[in-house]
């Protein structure tokens, strides 16, 4: 199983969201690890908060690495999304930004738990904003797969290009770098590759406001939310990172 890593360059393209979906329809298990240092937002989103009693989470995990090498600790700090399943797990991020001090020199360690985690679960790591002095880049560096999300738009590609660039030169080729395509914009995916150091679009998620709802607020799901183009865009997302990493793997 591998690692894969979400991310933006700013202008709110929706990375928890979107990780949200794509963990949704994953094939197999995921592990949607919120690793955003601005905090998490899954907790008060799409479970409205019905879980503030729960005490674990990325910052505990962090804590409990650094003074106990089990591997299997990451599955004390999980929620299982869908409860008995146990198919759909998430990591919460911080609860408060202000905790993020206590993860300093602590992303290598998150990352190895992480990495261990593999051994039954892929995992989906929400970085959200790069490019910022926070930005975790010993975790993304560990990931196998980092796809930026950028709206195809003037601001968004400008935006994507210097912290792409920034990332290129830290991670150089161990991890494969692709973009996703949020929303409507006046550019072709073509336009957008080619403006990004030509690296690959991997898939084009629409703007559906109501099925980003039940999944960022936890507004109550519509019968048709199963086939909503959120979900459809997240299907073709994963499929399109695991063929990625295929490619990679098989790369002479």
């Amino acid at each position: 199983m591998a690692m894969f890593a979400l991310m933006s360059p700013g202008g709110s393209p929706g990375v928890t969201t979107t990780a949200l979906a794509t963990t949704y329809v994953w094939e197999g298990r995921a592990l949607l690890a919120e690793c955003d240092p601005q905090g998490g937002s899954v907790l008060p989103g799409f479970l409205a908060g019905n879980m503030d009693g729960h005490e674990y989470g990325l910052l505990e995990l962090a804590l409990a690495a650094a003074h106990h090498s089990d591997p299997a600790i990451v599955w004390k700090h999980v929620i299982a999304l869908d409860q008995e399943a146990r198919k759909w797990l998430l990591l919460p991020g911080l609860r408060d930004p202000r905790h993020l001090v206590q993860l300093e020199g602590a992303w290598e360690t998150v990352a190895g738990v992480l990495m261990a985690a593999q051994e039954k679960v892929d995992v989906v790591v929400d970085v959200g904003q790069v490019g910022r002095s926070d930005t975790p880049m010993s975790l993304i560096a560990a990931c196998d797969v980092a796809v930026m999300l950028v709206r195809p738009t003037l601001r968004h590609v400008v935006q994507a290009r210097p912290r792409l660039d920034a990332l290129g030169r830290r991670v150089g080729t161990d991890v494969s770098v692709g973009l996703c395509t949020v929303g409507g914009g006046p550019y072709t995916s073509q336009e957008v590759s080619k403006a990004l150091f030509d690296l690959p679009v991997l898939a084009q998620i629409p703007d559906d406001w109501r099925a980003a709802m039940v999944l960022s607020d936890g507004v109550p799901a519509r019968k048709s939310f199963h086939r909503s183009g959120l979900l459809r865009g997240a299907s073709r997302l994963g499929a399109a990172m695991r063929s990625h990493l295929e490619k990679k793997v098989t790369a002479p």
